[in-house]
């Protein structure tokens, strides 16, 4: 982020995709809500995964399903190499972009952010992953760690 800004304009071929997905944003909302419950449900054994606390009173829509984990860069690229779509979304902390610049923060102001910066990775959660693809990725992650533990 070189400089903080918005950007809101929406052209007619966005317009166009916007107003077909709103009729089905309740199917959205809730298949992506279901996919991170399951994935919540297997992987919160593995004490290398942090999954983010939930609030009972707030209704989370996942636009991407981040978990923080242990050997992260290692995880990615197995999940990857494994035909898995993870991500690592917001590698950098925004106290630490260069539009943060006139703020004067560096390195160090912020740890918290900081190491949770090198921790996260996003799973696929999208309305078309199904339950099968779930379960396979949830199996390769406790694979990995399986592996990691014995090696």
């Amino acid at each position: 982020c070189s400089i903080f800004a918005y950007n809101s304009r929406l052209d007619s071929i966005q317009a166009i995709v916007a107003n077909h997905l709103l009729k089905k944003i309740d199917y959205i909302t809730e298949s992506r809500i279901k996919n991170a419950a399951k994935y919540d449900e297997n992987l919160s054994a593995i004490k290398e995964i942090t999954i983010p606390a939930r609030s009972n009173n707030i209704k989370q829509v996942y636009h991407i399903y981040v978990i923080r984990a242990e050997n992260r860069e290692e995880l990615k690229v197995f999940l990857n190499n494994n035909g898995i779509d993870a991500k690592i979304h917001y590698p950098v902390p925004m106290h630490l972009q260069p539009a943060s610049k006139i703020y004067g923060y560096k390195k160090g102001d912020f740890p918290v952010a900081e190491k949770i910066c090198k921790q996260v990775i996003s799973l696929p959660v999208h309305e078309f992953v199904t339950d099968e693809q779930i379960e396979y990725v949830s199996s390769k992650i406790k694979e990995f760690y399986n592996w990691r533990l014995s090696s």
